[in-house]
This record gives structure tokens, sequence and C-alpha cells, in this order.
């Protein structure tokens, strides 16, 4: 059985600092509805080719900044790979 990826810290960064761009950005959100990987690539991330585009999580209803969101690794990043990664790729390949 294959080994689910590990995403790198730094790319987890990129990705959160992406969904913090489309919450307040109705472009690039819609960008990203439209074309995923497209609209990662055009944010400067490298999303790996062997794994499916996230969904965006919906944004809270409360004020979050971008500290708190790349630092969430089991927050916002965990709420991402439970929705959107059912294989564990955003909790090194560890399942609940």
């Amino acid at each position: 059985m294959p080994q689910d990826p590990v995403l790198s810290p730094e790319l987890r960064a990129q990705l959160a600092r992406f969904v913090a761009r489309a919450w307040s950005d109705e472009a690039i959100r819609q960008e990203f509805e439209r074309d995923p990987r497209a609209a990662l690539a055009d944010a400067g991330v490298e999303w790996p080719g062997e794994l499916p585009t996230p969904d965006l999580p919906a944004r809270p209803g409360q004020s979050i900044d971008l500290e708190s969101l790349e630092s969430s690794a089991g927050g916002a990043l965990g709420t991402i790979g439970t929705v959107s990664c059912p294989t564990g790729c955003f909790s090194g390949g560890q399942t609940a």
C-alpha cells in the first residue's frame, strides 16, 4: 500500500496564506473554483501533481489573522485535510 505524501511546513504555510487571500478576495476564490491548480500556481503554491487539490474551507464567522491561520496546523489546515484530503495528506499521513 503506498504511503500518503507528507506536505512540507513551507507548503502548508503557502496554502494557509492562499486560503486567507481567497477568503478576502472574491476574484481569487472564483479563479480557484474555475481551475484550482492554476489558481494555486498563480499564487506561487506548487501543489503536488499526485494529490487532489483541496477544497477551500468555509470562511470562519469571526476574524482570523494570517499568523493564526499559518500556526494552526491542527486547526484550519487540519480542517482542510479532514474535509478535502481523506488520505490524511495534511496530517503527515496519520489518521485519527
